[in-house]
C-alpha cells in the first residue's frame, strides 16, 4: 500500500502521454470502437437469424456481451500488457531488470504497463448495456446499480486473474503461449448463454474456469431468469466474491512462480 501513490504517478504519466499524442490515440480508439461495433452487429445478426439462443433473446445476449466487455476493459487497462507480454520479457532478460527495483515486482510491472487502449472497449460496453437495459425495460434502483458495479468489478478481477494464471507458467515454460490461448478460447464460450452448452462445458465454466460468473450468473439477477442449470440460484450473487477469491489465488500463484523463477540468463 505504501507504493500506491507511486503507482498512480505512473498511471498519470501514461495518461499525459495519451494527451500529448491525442491524434494517435483518437485514431486507435476509433478503429477499435469500429471493430467492437462490427462484432456487436455480427452477434446481433446471428441472434436475429435464430430468434433466440437457448431461450435468450437478442437483447439478453447483448447484456451478456456488455457485462463481459466492460469487465474485460477494466482488467485490460491494468493487466493486459504486463502479463500477455511477460513471457517475452522473461526470454529477453528484461524481467530480471524489474526484479532489481525496490518495489513489489507485481505492482512495478502493473505500473510500467498501464494501457490507455481500452477506453473504446469500455465505451462500447456501456452503450451496449444501456441499450439492453432500455430495450428490456429493466429499471435499476440504487441497489441494482450498486450490484451492477460490484458485478463488473468482480468480473474484472476474474479476467485479471486469468491474465495472471495464463502468464505465470512462463516462469518455468518459456513458450507458454499455447496455454494462454487455450484459456482464452474457453472464455469465448461466455458470449452465449451457458444453457446452450452441455453439462461438461457448464461445469468447466462454473467450477474450473469460472468465466460464467462474469456475465451469465449475474445476468440472472437483472433479467429475473431461472436458468441456473446444474447449480444453485445463489450463484447469481457470487460474482464479486468469486472475483476476489480468484484474484487472491492468482496473486499467490504469482508469488509461488516468482519464488521458483530461474533467470534465462539472456
Amino acid at each position: 500500500m505504501n507504493h500506491m501513490p507511486l503507482y498512480w504517478q505512473f498511471v498519470k504519466i501514461k495518461l499525459k502521454a495519451m494527451a500529448d499524442y491525442r491524434s494517435s490515440f483518437l485514431i486507435i480508439t476509433f478503429s477499435k470502437t469500429l471493430m467492437w461495433a462490427v462484432e456487436v452487429f455480427v452477434l446481433w445478426i446471428l441472434i436475429d437469424r435464430f430468434k433466440t439462443i437457448a431461450g435468450w433473446s437478442s437483447y439478453e445476449v447483448l447484456l451478456l456481451f456488455g457485462l463481459n466487455l466492460s469487465s474485460y476493459a477494466l482488467a485490460g487497462f491494468f493487466f493486459y500488457h504486463p502479463f500477455v507480454y511477460l513471457p517475452r520479457r522473461i526470454q529477453s532478460g528484461e524481467f530480471d531488470e524489474m526484479l532489481t527495483k525496490p518495489m513489489n515486482p507485481f505492482l512495478y510491472l502493473l505500473s510500467r504497463e498501464f494501457s490507455t487502449g481500452y477506453f473504446s472497449n469500455l465505451g462500447v460496453a456501456v452503450i451496449v448495456m444501456g441499450l439492453a437495459f432500455a430495450k428490456l425495460d429493466l429499471g435499476l434502483d440504487w441497489i441494482d446499480l450498486l450490484f451492477l458495479i460490484a458485478v463488473i468489478l468482480g468480473g474484472a478481477m476474474i479476467q485479471a486473474a486469468a491474465f495472471v494464471f495464463a502468464a505465470v507458467p512462463a516462469f518455468w515454460i518459456t513458450q507458454s503461449s499455447s496455454l494462454s490461448r487455450l484459456m482464452w478460447d474457453f472464455k469465448g464460450f461466455i458470449r452465449y448463454p451457458l444453457s446452450a452448452y452441455n453439462s461438461f462445458i457448464q461445469v468447466l465454466l462454473t467450477l474450473i474456469l469460472p468465466f460464467a460468473f462474469i456475465n451469465f450468473y449475474p445476468a440472472q439477477y437483472f433479467l429475473g431468469k431461472d436458468d441456473f442449470l446444474l447449480f444453485h440460484p445463489s450463484f447469481q450473487y457470487a460474482a464479486p466474491l468469486v472475483g476476489l477469491l480468484l484474484f487472491l489465488l492468482a496473486y499467490r500463484f504469482w508469488r509461488f512462480g516468482l519464488k521458483h523463477y530461474r533467470s534465462t540468463g539472456s
